[in-house]
């Protein structure tokens, strides 16, 4: 009786033990996501892939594809990503294997689904150390003695502007907090200071036009620096100078910061007027001339204008003043009246009728 308990409870046992097995080693539910990089050197089948630097899944597959590389991820079932999830490939040491980094944490929102793939345009490789010293060599090169430096004048440049900014350190920090300052004030006003600088662009547009004038200003470049190195303690001075006229100009906006921002926005609107009737005024440009020429040939020698007016010449052919005529024989009555022309300015004995003295 005991042997045969003994069977039965190991029976058992292996039984458990099977069960627990094929429990364990399930097929579990997964969650299978994809990541496009334009390169994934030391990625493996198997490496690990952490959000926050845990570890929560595996790489299951790496496929080429053209210019990029598809890294295909298993994660657990219940795993949340966000939709605009991102990709890193990083490697935590020196020596160690690279892992797939997904950042950042799911909080709330869209979440990736089953087969989704994050875009090459939202991962991230690591450069080489190869392209990294290949992209370096390639920049020495360029601003090296036989290429950009040939004359000297990179060097000359860079050391004339260390020379200037050196000792002056306090005078640039304090009219970039006054540049600093003023901007919030702008700031405020965007949408004018949006509408000025569009009607700017216009001008700018006509300097842009002149090319050729622009490059031939940087032909002077060399003899310009030669000129600051010359230059520098008036240029010194100069800052000083600036530096408290920003601080003046800050004081200035904070004390009138209303009138400026209406001034501003009055500024916009005259300049859109002005652009707005830009065919009227031309137009004017062009008649103006004419029209004051005209004006002058209107004054007789004598310095009168004369003018022609078509009225009556005597007050008694008026039905209103034919009867007073009738009654009371006046110089408007029987006199010649107003002549056409009249002389400007007017004689008035002939205009009553008598004669001048």
């Amino acid at each position: 009786m005991g042997k045969w308990y003994r069977i039965g409870a190991a029976a058992v046992v292996a039984v458990l033990l099977v069960a627990g097995g094929l429990w364990y080693f399930r097929d579990k539910p997964t969650l299978t996501v994809s990541a496009d990089f334009a390169h994934a050197d030391g990625i493996f089948p198997g490496n690990s892939v952490n959000i926050l630097g845990v570890p929560v899944g595996t790489v299951k597959s790496i496929e080429p594809r053209g210019g990029t590389v598809r890294i295909t991820m298993s994660l657990p079932a219940d795993t949340r990503i966000p939709a605009t999830a991102r990709a890193w490939v990083l490697t935590p040491a020196v020596v160690s294997e690279k892992y797939v980094e997904l950042s950042p944490a799911y909080e709330s929102g869209d979440a990736l689904g089953e087969g989704a793939v994050i875009p090459v345009e939202r991962t991230h490789s690591p450069i080489k150390w190869d392209d990294l010293v290949r992209s370096l060599d390639s920049l020495l090169t360029a601003l090296g003695p036989e290429r950009l430096n040939s004359g000297g004048g990179l060097g000359q440049a860079l050391s004339v502007g260390a020379n200037l900014i050196d000792g002056n350190g306090q005078p640039f920090r304090d009219a970039v907090r006054g540049v600093a300052q003023a901007s919030e004030l702008l700031a405020g006003k965007s949408d004018d200071v949006t509408g000025l600088l569009d009607k700017l662009n216009q001008l700018v547009q006509l300097l842009v036009d002149n090319k050729s004038t622009v490059d031939s200003l940087t032909g002077s470049v060399s003899q310009a620096t030669q000129l600051f190195d010359q230059q520098r303690g008036a240029i010194t001075n100069t800052i000083g100078q600036l530096s408290g006229v920003l601080g003046d100009l800050s004081e200035l906006i904070q004390r009138h910061g209303k009138p400026l921002t209406e001034d501003l926005t009055k500024l916009s609107q005259l300049s859109g007027s002005i652009l707005s009737r830009q065919q009227a005024l031309t137009e004017l440009l062009d008649t103006a001339p004419l029209g004051f020429e005209n004006w002058t040939r209107a004054i007789s020698p004598d310095d009168r204008i004369r003018i022609r007016l078509n009225i009556s010449t005597n007050f008694a052919q008026f039905p209103a003043g034919k009867a007073l005529c009738d009654r009371l024989p006046i110089p408007f009555c029987t006199g010649a009246g107003i002549t056409n022309p009249i002389p400007f300015p007017p004689n008035i004995a002939g205009l009553l009728g008598g004669a001048a003295r």
